[in-house]
């Protein structure tokens, strides 16, 4: 088609209602984006996207949380720490076989899912092991063409290596359509996020939070 004739739209972005963290997303989630946060082990990524889940199951939308690094349990009592563990909304699937993550998408249909994290998710026509350069990269792949079909957003959980990248091949950020960065230093309670790519948003904005006993906190001075 001529490109004058496309009719620029809108995203309709799902206001999560924590201002730091909207505001390096671009001003929300976009319904079918793929987002990518990574950051050292034990940084707090998983205590920050289980309170991105509870505030916008809080709002009415139906959340998918994958934990294949912790069990339903341990999910729970991090959930139960942080006072996030209400919502009938919310709800979480132990797994790391792509299919099996797909087949739990299908069933359940939300409007965003997590995915904690995609170094353990595996592709079992791949002969590799999971968190190989083949099995981060395929399954990445699949996972972001079930959000451009359905509209269904995706956030993926990532580690990074002790060289300050993300674990897993290059290609990985290429996928996604966003890149964010959880950062911190390791006797900081402080913690800074920041966006290194955005499809739907400025790399020029960053949130600051406060890592404590009740999660992650936003500050805002």
């Amino acid at each position: 088609v001529l490109l004058r004739h496309v009719k620029a739209q809108d995203h309709a972005r799902m206001v999560v209602g924590v201002a730091e963290l909207d505001r390096v997303l671009g001003g929300g989630v976009v319904p079918g984006s793929v987002v990518l946060i990574g950051g050292d082990p034990g940084i707090g990524k998983s205590t920050i996207c289980l309170q991105l889940c509870y505030q916008l199951a809080s709002q009415g939308k139906k959340i998918l949380y994958v934990s294949g690094e912790e069990s339903v349990h341990q999910t729970k009592l991090r959930a139960d720490r942080i006072g996030e563990s209400s919502s009938d909304s919310l709800y979480i699937v132990n797994a790391t076989e792509i299919e099996g993550i797909l087949a739990a998408v299908k069933k359940f249909l939300p409007d965003l899912v997590v995915v904690d994290s995609i170094q353990v998710v595996y592709a079992a026509a791949l002969s590799s092991s999971a968190g190989s350069v083949s099995q981060v990269r395929e399954c990445a792949h699949v996972l972001t063409q079930l959000a451009k079909q359905s509209g269904i957003s995706i956030v993926l959980i990532g580690h990074v290596t002790k060289e300050g990248t993300l674990d897993g091949p290059s290609v990985l950020e290429h996928i996604v359509d966003t890149v964010l960065y959880f950062e911190g230093e390791r006797f900081s309670n402080y913690r800074i996020l920041r966006a290194v790519k955005n499809r739907f948003g400025s790399t020029n904005e960053i949130g600051v939070f406060e890592m404590g006993s009740s999660g992650v906190a936003e500050v805002k001075n």
